[in-house]
């Protein structure tokens, strides 16, 4: 009952003062959107139906990733415009706007990804943050959409990694110096059931840097098959 009020409260809100589009400024077309319909179907596509849901075959992906210690990825887009721009708002302007918009893009695709695929992940991971830095930035953009993902696909999520220290932020940073950067950084707790299959949550893939370290340490404790699941990924020079 409470949510079909909400549900009409929102029509009829929308119907009074309409949201503008977060890329376009005109008014979206139906309550809880964040672009209107113009600019949703002008966004960049991926060309998944030729890599079947693996970007790693794309050799304009696999090039700027070294020896990925994944087998799969999956993102909604590359690391550029419109989705640079609505990151970094997210992420460093706490703009929930933004934030929002890139969760229902990244639930699409997985919706799509679930229609395509046989046999899903058993569980979800996310890249974990320092809680000094959460604390700071008030959010882990990778645990949201991790938290979105578990809810489209109806899987667990395991929010058992964690950072064992207050690293230097990987922006800007070579691949030689991202890995000394990370080695150690993150941990499991002792006696932790990883599932031979899942799925590992972040907002960006640049180098793979993170994403390996994290791969090699859950492969230690068990696992086989690893996907890794973005907004974006970074192309290759």
């Amino acid at each position: 009952m409470l949510s079909q009020l909400l549900s009409q409260f929102g029509h009829l809100w929308h119907l009074l003062l309409p949201s503008p589009c977060l890329w376009c400024s005109l008014p979206v077309h139906s309550s809880g959107c964040q672009l209107c319909r113009c600019c949703q179907e002008a966004l960049p596509q991926l060309p998944y139906q030729l890599c079947h849901f693996n970007l790693l075959w794309l050799p304009q992906v696999a090039r700027g990733l070294k020896k990925p210690r994944f087998d799969a990825l999956l993102s909604v887009g590359y690391y550029r415009q419109p989705y640079q721009h609505w990151l970094q708002r997210w992420k460093f302007q706490q703009d929930y706007g933004a934030g929002e918009l890139l969760q229902q893009q990244f639930a699409t695709v997985l919706t799509q990804y679930k229609a395509q695929c046989h046999q899903l992940p058993e569980a979800i991971f996310y890249v974990p943050m320092h809680r000094a830095r959460q604390r700071k930035r008030g959010f882990n953009q990778a645990e949201l959409l991790a938290q979105t993902a578990a809810k489209v696909l109806d899987i667990p999520l395991l929010p058992l990694l964690q950072r064992t220290g207050r690293q230097q932020a990987q922006v800007g940073l070579s691949r030689k110096q991202r890995q000394a950067n990370l080695r150690h950084a993150f941990t499991l707790p002792p006696q932790s059931a990883v599932p031979t299959h899942l799925a590992l949550v972040d907002d960006v893939i640049t180098t793979g840097a993170t994403a390996n370290e994290l791969c090699r340490l859950l492969r230690r404790h068990g696992a086989k098959h690893i996907s890794l699941w973005t907004v974006a990924v970074t192309l290759a020079d």
